[in-house]
């Protein structure tokens, strides 16, 4: 029999993702748009791949091509080549695709109070289902083993050894693992 906690993250969930669902249809997309569309807006430079992004939503390469070629043809993403790396090709939404997000996150996004000791419990559900399953993080860096802050308060990544913003650390990335 289901426990309580687990029936409310699947009511939570299947409510979320029916309401999404509506907001892709207004928009005159698909529900994996929206979830494309609001992932690039959440992850990090390390992250923002169309492979990270088949990682994050479990769907095939096949179906995650199809759907960022559609959302670069309606100019909600931009394709550009790593600076670093010529072989890899990151992901950014645009100013279009960012308008979009914003109008579905106004119609349809729930009014959720971001009160800390709820986000830490549904944190701490999600670090035991990631650890019990192995699966992949897609964590919030500040709450990655890699995070360091550093003696004069800036922060860097223990993976790569580079520096990090305030704001990078508030971004999900594909090799977040939970410290602790």
């Amino acid at each position: 029999m289901t426990n309580e906690t687990t029936l409310w993250i699947e009511r939570l969930a299947l409510l979320h993702k029916s309401q999404m669902r509506k907001a892709a249809s207004q928009e005159g997309l698909q529900l994996v748009h929206v979830d494309a569309l609001q992932y690039f807006a959440l992850c990090n430079r390390y992250s923002n791949t169309a492979q990270a992004l088949t990682l994050y939503l479990g769907q095939t390469k096949g179906s995650i091509s199809q759907s960022l070629k559609l959302m670069t043809e309606l100019g909600f993403l931009e394709r550009r080549n790593d600076a670093n790396d010529k072989r890899v090709t990151r992901l950014f939404l645009t100013p279009a695709g960012q308008q979009c997000l914003e109008r579905i996150r106004q119609n349809f996004a729930p009014n959720v109070s971001d009160d800390r000791s709820t986000a830490q419990v549904l944190a701490n559900l999600l670090k035991d289902l990631q650890r019990t399953q192995a699966l992949v993080g897609f964590g919030m860096c500040k709450s990655c083993r890699h995070n360091r802050t550093l003696d004069d308060g800036r922060f860097q990544c223990g993976l790569t050894q580079e520096p990090l913003t305030e704001s990078d650390v508030q971004l999900i990335c594909v090799e977040h693992e939970f410290a602790g």
